[in-house]
């Protein structure tokens, strides 16, 4: 797991931080003071000795409050250097608790070894050495309390050490999942589009390709047509014409609210997509464009599942559509199989042209469309094909699984 840096902190809240330690460890140093003090033995003290003793503790005390602040800089040093202060200053003893934690919460254990023997020694020296208490406490007294309180200090810094821990892999694993949200979304939106793309390719691909076929013949044949017949050109042209404008509009849906999707702008419902129950006028349609078109059905499109029907009548539509546009006047024969288990199989072949392959408008020729196919075919978890065994058939085949 890659590791996620912490949040800046502002400066105030830095500050604050800093601030409040340093206020406890004067505190704690101005306590321990005020309990070690009264107990030292000082008979036979001088004025000065006493003096010197109190003035060099309040010194030691307060460099080790200034360096208590800079402790992340060099955590090791400074909580040594606090340490050994402590040796002649009740005043650094709070200073060198809070540098103890905070080092421990590093939890590595050769830093706490040599920092908590610096402390100890140092609380040796100065109970033993320095300044002794007037009870003339046991020499292993003085280590028993001091390994306590040395050991307190380091399972705190540990404990505080494994929350931070705990919180960083949490952020860590919130900005992961936040990531992993994205790209899904992003992978959402990009399946979004291809499936828009499909839909356009194929149902506008279908309808303008019958308007440019209508059109052209119009434009061949239209000195010599009779005014009725030229009006009955141009009623299937503005019929195609109209329907590819609904059909954009119904695709183009999907974009839009979903409350406001598509067809009916009354209850906002989106239109129905076309199924194999559909397939008979998208037959007669293509036959009424002028193909010959030979079909054998046999499949109950009322009972192939919605998904399955939906991509099955697509690629009949999408294979007339290339058909008629790459090898026009030849027969199309299409066969549709659909039986629970084996699946639903659907076969579209033309004989091939000697031709070049024509493009539609936009500059496209029939591999993206086959593209499209296939990727149809992928989605329910089928097969597809496409090309010419023999040279002279193109045939398209899918296969989808209907699981009975």
């Amino acid at each position: 797991m890659t590791s996620t840096a912490l949040p800046a902190v502002p400066l105030g809240q830095r500050v604050w931080s800093q601030t409040w330690r340093v206020a406890v460890a004067a505190l704690t140093g101005l306590l321990t003071a005020g309990l070690v003090w009264p107990t030292m033995d000082t008979r036979g003290w001088s004025d000065l000795h006493v003096g010197a003793l109190i003035l060099g503790d309040v010194a030691a005390g307060l460099a080790a409050l200034v360096l208590l602040p800079f402790r992340h800089r060099a955590p090791l040093l400074i909580t040594v250097v606090i340490a050994a202060l402590s040796s002649v200053s009740t005043l650094a003893v709070g200073a060198a608790a809070i540098a103890t934690v905070s080092l421990a919460t590093r939890r590595r254990a050769v830093e706490l070894a040599v920092a908590g023997a610096v402390l100890l020694g140092a609380t040796v020296l100065y109970d033993v050495v320095l300044a002794p208490p007037a009870d003339d406490m046991p020499l292993w007294q003085i280590l028993v309390a001091g390994v306590v309180g040395i050991a307190l200090l380091v399972v705190i810094g540990i404990a505080i050490g494994q929350r931070r821990a705990l919180l960083l892999s949490l952020r860590e694993r919130a900005a992961l999942l936040e990531r992993d949200q994205q790209l899904r979304e992003d992978r959402a939106r990009e399946q979004e589009r291809a499936h828009i793309a499909r839909e356009m390719h194929d149902v506008l691909g279908h309808r303008l390709s019958l308007v440019a076929l209508h059109a052209g013949a119009l434009e061949y044949r239209g000195p010599g047509l009779t005014p009725d017949e030229t009006a009955a050109a141009a009623g299937v042209v503005r019929a195609e014409a109209h329907s590819a404008l609904t059909d954009l509009r119904d695709v183009l849906g999907v974009l839009r609210d979903p409350a406001a999707t598509g067809g009916d702008e009354v209850t906002g419902t989106a239109p129905p997509q076309p199924t194999l129950v559909d397939l008979p006028a998208l037959l007669d349609q293509a036959r009424a464009g002028g193909a010959t078109v030979r079909a054998r059905v046999d499949a109950d499109g009322a009972a192939v599942p919605t998904a399955v029907g939906r991509h099955a009548y697509r690629i009949v539509q999408e294979s007339l559509t290339n058909a008629r546009r790459h090898a026009p006047g030849q027969p199309v024969d299409v066969v549709v199989e659909a039986v629970p288990g084996p699946g639903v199989r659907v076969v579209v072949s033309n004989t091939l042209t000697d031709g070049p392959a024509h493009a539609d408008a936009s500059g496209h020729t029939a591999g993206h469309g086959l593209r499209g196919l296939a990727e149809r075919a992928r989605l329910v978890g089928g097969s597809f094909r496409a090309g010419s065994d023999d040279g002279h058939v193109h045939v398209v085949e899918a296969v989808l699984p209907w699981t009975p």
